[in-house]
């Protein structure tokens, strides 16, 4: 045998091997990746008709989609399981149970809330009235927003208004989806082709269900007679004070945003269906792809999942900003407290100033801080009370309450009655208070 023959076939599948080795990943990598960011394909999917997304911004091939069948399937079982329901949870799953809820007037203590309270204490939504509090550095600063809703919205009439919220930003996945497409024509990788255009219509149609719904936020009538559901949400960095009536403030800690899908009862059935057949093709047809085929597809995955993650990061700020919107936009408040006791002040005189009905001040602050011990904690306490109950419109206090205190607690003293003052002072000047000596 010559020698040239099998030295020019070494040659060849060393040539070969590397391009075989890529093929081979590719491959792989492109039935399985349609398995990757199903969470976040979970999110975008719920946050398009909070958006205002028409049915064509979600119209681009989208990893995640077997996690999205679940979902759709287990709300289509419930719905089926109460005939009653015509609506879906925005959430899509069973969302973050929220945080401590204590009712001032009523005395109601709320250990975890809903989907809905959680959303609106952990985003970074803070309204347009923003204002820093106190100048002491503290290894416990929060943030404080109040929320009172003065004009109350019928029960029924609460329907999302038309949004418009990340709009460009599905551009991105949809071009690079068709620009995939025409890589695959190109090459005339017509499997490819049909693999990418499957997912993008598949999720072109589960978005014009989910986006052409209505939107409504599910709120409980109260019994008639209640006191105002004034209350506060408490977590480690941040208080959300809601005042207004029972009905209102219970659509927070109660409630959940429904969709009201287009089309009948099985239209989310039908949406699962339409998506169980993109993930069993794909993860069947895609390794039998070129290898442009594959990479344009793997690229069209990467930017749509990418564009998902983004919005699913967003999840909560948009959420909270739909709450508000449908509770007819009430006056927001943010405060940034240098400190927990400054937040605390803030807190109690929201809650606190008002009708002879208010509740005591030293239960609301015995949430926040403690009342008791140490000592100076109990003597600030005391004084903090003592001002709210008498309406003092300047922070007052006397020495006689601490003699008892070393020199330690008396500089600890000092600092959180600044902290007092500073909340008393932004308090005062928000309300337009008057100073006045009683």
């Amino acid at each position: 045998m010559p020698l040239e023959l099998p030295v020019g076939f070494l040659i060849g599948v060393v040539a070969s091997s590397p391009l075989s080795s890529i093929h081979f990943g590719l491959s792989i990598a492109s039935g399985i990746s349609i398995f990757f960011g199903g969470q976040a394909a979970v999110s975008a999917l719920a946050l398009r008709p909070l958006c205002g997304w028409q049915w064509w911004h979600g119209s681009y091939n989208t990893p995640g989609c077997h996690a999205i069948v679940w979902v759709l399937v287990r709300a289509w079982l419930r719905r089926s399981i109460s005939p009653d329901s015509e609506t879906l949870s925005l959430s899509l799953g069973d969302g973050q149970k929220g945080p401590k809820y204590i009712a001032s007037r009523s005395g109601t203590i709320m250990q975890q809330t809903r989907h809905l309270a959680y959303v609106l204490i952990n985003s970074g939504w803070r309204g347009v009235e923003y204002k820093v509090v106190g100048e002491r550095v503290s290894p416990t600063p929060m943030q404080l927003i109040i929320v009172d809703f003065k004009d109350s919205v019928p029960t029924g009439n609460d329907t999302l208004p038309p949004r418009s919220y990340h709009r460009i930003l599905s551009m991105i996945p949809i071009t690079t989806s068709f620009a995939a497409c025409v890589i695959c024509a190109s090459v005339e990788d017509w499997l490819s082709l049909v693999m990418i255009l499957l997912g993008i219509v598949s999720s072109g149609i589960t978005s014009f269900i989910m986006s052409a719904g209505k939107i409504t936020l599910e709120r409980r009538k109260p019994a008639d007679g209640v006191p105002p559901g004034d209350g506060m949400l408490l977590s480690d960095m941040r208080i959300v004070i809601l005042k207004g009536n029972e009905e209102d403030v219970n659509a927070v800690t109660k409630g959940q945003l429904r969709l009201k899908p287009k089309g009948g009862r099985n239209t989310p059935l039908l949406c699962a269906s339409i998506a169980l057949l993109q993930v069993a093709l794909q993860l069947v047809l895609m390794p039998l792809g070129s290898l442009r085929g594959q990479s344009a597809f793997l690229l069209s995955l990467l930017t749509s999942g990418a564009c998902n993650l983004y919005l699913s990061a967003k999840e909560d700020d948009v959420q909270s900003s739909a709450i508000i919107t449908l509770l007819n936009s009430p006056d927001v408040k943010t405060y940034k407290a240098s400190s927990r006791a400054t937040a605390a002040v803030l807190a109690c005189l929201a809650l606190c100033w008002g009708p002879d009905t208010a509740p005591a001040p030293l239960r609301v602050l015995q949430e926040i801080v403690p009342t008791k011990e140490p000592r100076p904690w109990r003597v600030w306490s005391e004084f903090v009370a003592e001002n709210i109950e008498n309406r003092s419109t300047h922070f007052l206090y006397g020495d006689d309450s601490t003699d008892d205190l070393d020199a330690q607690e008396s500089v600890l003293l000092l600092e959180l009655i600044d902290d007092a003052q500073a909340a008393y002072d932004q308090y005062m000047e928000d309300h337009d208070i008057t100073f006045s000596l009683l």
